[in-house]
């Protein structure tokens, strides 16, 4: 009971910060119907459908028909993939740069992984072609890779990362296969963001973080935004200034699932999962929140 009061208090705070923010229905299409705490099996899509070919062990990545993309190292401990094939133990290195953390397209045909370069760039995100065993695309972003995603369909990847020579936290879209970047967002700290495809491809949902604790610089205030995959647009969905919410994850097109904590003097309060109900009014006319 003491809980379900909690919830309901915390929903009303935060629409009403969000109505003061400007996002009006006339710009903004997304509107917040509700917040609510999750029901008994309802479960993210990327839980849901395993499209990502999830792993506990980044550099132990299983994929389709019996595939696994493994790093290994060489007589020099420098990183590389390869690919195993579970039905007869043979492996193939992919390529000969210098690679590691492999992220499986949904399709089976791409594998997203990092590529060291030089001291400067030592993450370069790059989209290898698993048929070919050769590079599809290193797009020209100008910041490292940090955490990636597929979209459903395989075509785009997004990622995170540091702009090179800049302590800005960068996150951008990469087509497939044409390469062209879509810069989502762009932060004036180093911080990392946490973000989701929606099951249409058509969104992707991000924790911006907007206040960092002096001292850890973990953040201590976040909020929520939605970005068109296609033109790179973003929308403000939550806007707090002492809450923290975190690791948003689509259930379906309409239903998004965070953390959301709020920090009193420094100090986190207790950490609530729920699911955010949203609607679409279909508007063209966007916000940019570059």
């Amino acid at each position: 009971m003491i809980r379900e009061t909690l919830v309901a208090t915390t929903v009303t705070l935060v629409i009403m910060m969000t109505a003061e923010s400007g996002c009006s229905q006339t710009s903004n299409p997304w509107t917040v119907v509700t917040i609510r705490e999750r029901l008994t099996g309802e479960l993210p899509f990327e839980e849901k459908s395993h499209y990502l070919w999830p792993s506990p062990d980044a550099n132990n990545v299983p994929g389709p028909d019996s595939l696994v993309a493994r790093v290994r190292t060489d007589e020099n401990h420098h990183p590389y993939v390869e690919i195993e094939d579970l039905r007869n133990g043979k492996a193939v290195r992919l390529i000969e740069e210098y690679t590691f953390l492999p992220h499986w397209s949904p399709n089976g045909k791409f594998i997203g992984c990092e590529v060291w370069k030089s001291p400067g760039q030592n993450s370069e995100l790059t989209v290898l072609d698993v048929a070919t065993r050769t590079i599809l695309l290193n797009p020209e972003v100008r910041a490292s890779a940090g955490s990636m995603k597929w979209a459903p369909d395989s075509r785009a990847i997004a990622a995170d990362g540091v702009i090179y020579g800049c302590p800005r936290t960068t996150l951008y879209k990469v087509s497939i296969p044409s390469g062209t970047v879509t810069i989502l967002d762009t932060l004036d700290v180093l911080a990392a963001y946490e973000f989701s495809w929606s099951p249409d491809g058509q969104w992707i949902v991000f924790s911006r973080p907007t206040k960092l604790d002096n001292l850890s610089e973990d953040p201590v205030a976040a909020d929520i935004w939605i970005a068109d995959s296609k033109d790179g647009s973003t929308w403000s969905l939550l806007e707090t200034s002492d809450w923290v919410e975190s690791n948003p994850l689509w259930i379906t097109n309409h239903t998004i699932q965070i953390d959301w904590v709020q920090w009193d003097e420094n100090e986190p309060g207790v950490v609530q999962r729920v699911v955010i109900e949203l609607s679409n009014s279909g508007h063209t006319q966007k916000l940019n929140g570059q």
